[in-house]
């Protein structure tokens, strides 16, 4: 009879909780022993698990026990559904609800099917275009690098020569005691001095032609007048290191 009795409470308990599971929500919150202790933010559906303790009533004094303490403590006896029309008319409603979920979805197929195919070929061709943009990126970047690189190698000869060959050119010490003495002598000979020159190769290129042009006539004057002259110029320049001689013993 105990067993029976046990098997009873355990089959009641099984209507019970499930009855209390397919209730809805608003009213299990109330009522609910394991939704009460739970924030509202931590409220889920779950599954339906029947509770068996069947196999650990088999012991008759284990099986006593947990009756004594539910006959202490009794679950309140909350119901939801009070009728079994109810219960077919919940199980009506989540079938018709399920057969529409099933229509749509027969209807919605094709188009689902569809719209996966375009939106991978749509995947695909974004990738293609990703790819192609990605290839011109790196191939100009390349470019600047290539450029970039030609900047700084022209940089580093452009200095150096302007450094060395134009420097040597231009602004060395030995180019500026010849542009000197060019002036100089170009100074001497025509008795004023030109600051227009841009460069060296005007006044070289005046006293060219005139050391030229003296050349040529020197050459059509007499021998004896040259060497006249010749012994003139070696007398005057004796005379010069003679008065020389006498300062420097003076001195």
């Amino acid at each position: 009879i105990l067993f029976k009795l046990d098997a009873i409470r355990s089959i009641l308990k099984t209507y019970r909780s499930y009855l209390m599971f397919v209730a809805p929500l608003s009213w299990r919150k109330l009522h609910d022993e394991d939704l009460k202790h739970l924030p509202s933010n931590q409220y889920q559906s779950g599954e339906f698990v029947t509770d068996n303790d069947l196999v650990e009533t088999l012991n008759i004094d284990k099986m006593i026990e947990v009756a004594r303490r539910e006959l202490q403590n009794p679950y309140p006896a909350y119901l939801y559904f009070k009728r079994p029309q109810q219960m077919m008319y919940l199980f009506r409603s989540m079938e018709l609800q399920s057969r529409e979920y099933l229509l749509q979805l027969s209807k919605t197929d094709v188009p689902y099917r569809l719209l996966r195919e375009r939106i991978k070929q749509l995947k695909y061709t974004t990738q293609k275009e990703i790819d192609y943009f990605q290839y011109y990126i790196d191939l100009l970047n390349n470019e600047i690098d290539r450029e970039t690189y030609n900047e700084n190698h022209l940089k580093k000869k452009f200095f150096r020569i302007l450094s060395t060959m134009f420097y040597d050119g231009v602004a060395s010490p030995s180019t500026l005691k010849l542009k000197i003495c060019i002036e100089y002598v170009y100074e001497q000979i025509f008795g004023r001095c030109e600051e227009g020159h841009q460069n060296l190769q005007d006044p070289m290129k005046i006293l060219e032609v005139m050391y030229e042009d003296y050349n040529l006539r020197l050459d059509s004057l007499d021998f004896n007048i040259v060497n006249q002259a010749r012994k003139d110029f070696f007398a005057q320049d004796l005379k010069t290191m003679t008065n020389a001689y006498k300062a420097q013993r003076e001195l």
